[in-house]
This record gives structure tokens, sequence and C-alpha cells, in this order.
């Protein structure tokens, strides 16, 4: 198959790829209801369940990259899926809070491999004509998958085909390291044309990047949307189960399903599965007509913030909840925008280092975030007294979060774009 065609091969492996770091990010949220009884977990613990995993994903974040930058994404890749796999074998057989975070963090340090490297891989084999589409169905259909899985195949697994959460995981143990062989036989680090295996003429990274302010638009831009990703992602099943349960006298197990059905059809496969490959084409075509991804970026941002208002109001219709949760798995999960955009600005060779350095920012920033917004649900609930109140602060700490950090990554964009058009302004103009 010549490299043309094969590169579609390299992007549905990407995606299967990426699958399993999105399952091993969330690899308790559609049956942490179950954990949470079993183990007596509240709210608290499960958000710090949560951001323990991205702590780690961000401290691995910078070595990941640039080992793929030097040496190429293939071997990377699998070896983060095989690490993945044991960590997620592990999860399932932990019996306390500690246990759980361990695991926790070294399912993290796996999936730290996967998302970088692809970006920076999907930099090679795709032209800049289809860089926006490339990137959005990576994050877009590989996050789908991975989230339907996590949301609502191993609760189903967990209910009707094997005796409980804990052996519905180790059977996604095992099909994540399938999948590792998969990415194994098909992944290739570059077009057979480039050297991507050797040691790039460009630095993978320098450190005097940081003085671009141009890297710091695109790392605020990116950290708000990964702020609203980590929490919207462990939360928004929960609270769909909670609203099932409350508002229509469900049973916990009948709600989990009920939940997490909602949650994979609208939010991740309309949403996110859909709704990103077709914002990736569209900003291709924009891009075309002078409108830049960053600026895209932060009209989807915009849009988010709305949301999370709505969400905050304490909204208890499905119907009503399954427009916003599709409307939010699209408009948040555009952060391959910016990888786009990191592409173009830098170079393929330097992508996959630049937006790991870009993703440690935001990972961290997120982790906090999601820690947080589960002790804030936690207070505003106590305060309002029932269950459901407790989500109006977790919506809450996600729309301050994502409003403050895209409103500095704006603000460099616009100071930015107007150094741009000064410089041009003021540069001699040719004689007649």
């Amino acid at each position: 198959m010549s490299d043309r065609r094969y590169r579609w091969v390299i992007l549905a492996a990407g995606i299967v790829a990426y699958a399993t770091s999105q399952f091993s990010r969330q690899n308790y949220a559609g049956i942490q209801k179950f954990m949470a009884d079993e183990l007596a977990l509240d709210k608290g613990a499960l958000g710090l369940l949560g951001s323990v995993f991205f702590y780690s994903y961000a401290l691995f974040q910078m070595p990941w990259g640039l080992a793929t930058d030097r040496w190429g994404s293939r071997w990377i890749v699998t070896l983060g899926i095989f690490l993945t796999a044991v960590a997620t074998w592990g999860f399932s057989i932990g019996h306390s809070l500690t246990a759980l975070l361990t695991w926790r963090v070294l399912s993290g340090i796996g999936g730290a491999a996967v998302y970088g490297s692809l970006a920076g891989g999907l930099a090679r084999w795709f032209p800049a004509r289809e860089r926006g589409l490339s990137q959005a169905a990576l994050g877009g259909v590989g996050g789908a998958l991975g989230e339907a899985t996590a949301f609502f195949l191993l609760p189903v697994i967990s209910i009707y085909l094997v005796s409980g959460w804990r052996q519905g995981t180790v059977a996604m143990a095992g099909a994540t390291a399938l999948m590792g062989v998969l990415c194994l036989a098909l992944l290739r680090s570059a077009p057979e044309d480039t050297v991507a295996d050797e040691r790039p003429a460009v630095e993978p990274f320098s450190w005097s990047l940081l003085k671009d302010p141009q890297l710091w638009c695109y790392t605020f831009l990116f950290s708000a949307f990964i702020v609203s990703i980590r929490i919207v992602q462990p939360w928004i099943a929960l609270y769909a189960a909670d609203v099932y349960i409350t508002a229509y006298g469900q049973s916990v197990n009948a709600a989990v399903v009920g939940g997490g059905t909602l949650v994979i059809v609208a939010y991740s496969l309309l949403g996110r599965g859909v709704g990103c490959p077709m914002g990736g084409r569209l900003s291709d075509a924009l891009v075309k007509r002078g409108i830049s991804r960053a600026t895209l970026s932060i009209g989807w941002l915009a849009i988010a913030l709305v949301l999370f208002q709505v969400l905050s109001s304490g909204l208890t219709a499905a119907w009503l909840l399954a427009l916003v949760a599709c409307l939010l798995g699209t408009s948040i999960n555009l952060f391959t925008l910016i990888s786009a955009s990191i592409a173009e600005t830098y170079g393929a060779q330097r992508t996959a280092s630049i937006v790991s350095f870009v993703n440690t920012v935001a990972q961290l920033l997120g982790a906090t975030a999601l820690a947080m917004s589960g002790y804030v649900g936690v207070s505003l609930g106590s305060q309002a007294g029932h269950g459901l109140s407790e989500y109006r602060g977790v919506w809450l700490t996600a729309m301050v979060g994502t409003g403050m950090l895209a409103l500095i990554g704006t603000v460099i964009h616009i100071a930015l774009a107007r150094g741009r058009s000064w410089r041009a302004i003021a540069a001699p103009q040719p004689l007649e």
C-alpha cells in the first residue's frame, strides 16, 4: 500500500490507541456508583481518583513526547498501551482507596505516552489541507470509543455478563493488551520518504520557546479545553444516573445503564465522534479563508461556558440533558485544533514534544480543577440538603476554570494579531 493510502491505516490505528488511553482515564466513570457503594467513597474521593491519574499523566508528557520526536511514535505508543493494560488489571484487584490511587498513577504514566505521540505522528503523515480533519478525528472518534467503553460497555459487562465491576475491569485489561498488539503491527512512525526514527535535524523542544507568546496562547487555550473535559468526563455519567434516580425514580442498576446510554450516545458518539471531525473539517475550510484555528477554538470555548451555566441551573429533563451533552461533546473536545495549529506553527518534527509541553501544563490544571470540583460539590450539596445540588458546584468549577484560561488565551491571541497588523502597516511598501 502506498504511503498516501497508508495514512488512513495510521489514523485508524491511532484512533484505536487513543481509545485505550481514553478508557484508562475514565476506567471507573461508568462503574463508580458500584465502587462508591462497596468502598464507601464520597464525591471527594471519586474526584481524587480522577485527579491523581492526570497528575502522573501530566508529569510524563514531556519524557514521552521528547522520546517520540527522537525515535518515533510506534514503540512509544505500544509501550504506553501495555502499561495501561497492566494498570487496568491492578485497579480491578484494589480493595482500598490507597490501592486504587496507586494503580491510577501507573495508568496515568502509561496513558501519557499516547496522545502527544500520535499528534506528532499524524503531523508527519497528513498534509496541511487534512490536518484539522486528521487531528479532530483522532481526538473525536478515538475519544468517543474510549468513553463508550468506560461509560457504557464496562457497566453492561459488569452487570449482565460477569459478576461485578472487578471482573468487568479484568476483561477490559485483556482487551487493552490486544489493542497494544494491533498498534505494534500497524503503526509506523512516518512515511518511508522521511526519517522519523533517527535524531531529527531540529531539536524536539527548546526551553527558549518559553519566551514565545504564541506558545502560551496555545497553552492557555488548550488548558481551557482540558479543564472542561477533566470535569465533564467523570461527572456527567454520574449526574445522568442521579437524574434518573431522583427525577424518574429508577433503581441504581437501571439508572447507571440509562445514564451511561445517554452520555455515550449524546456526548461521546454524536457530540465527540461525529461533531469533532466535522469541526476539524470546518476548520480546514475556514483556515483557507483567513480564519485561524485559534479563533475557532475561542468560539467553541464560549459555547461551552454557556452550556456549563445551563447545567448549573439543575436541569432534570432527560431530553435537555442529552442535548447539552451532545453540544458539550463537540465544543470541549476540539482541543485538537490547537494541536493542528502547533504543527503548522512549529513544524511536524517538533509537534509531539511541543504538544506534550502544552498538555503537561493543561493536565496539571485539569487535575487540580477535577479535585476541586468534587469538594466544591460536596460543600454546596451539604448546604442545600439534596443530592443533585452537589453538581452545581461541579459545573460552576468548570465554568470558572474554563473561563479564566480562555480569557487569558484570548487576550494573548488578540495582542499577537494586533502586533502582526501593526508590523504589516509599518513595513515599508515597495515603490511602484
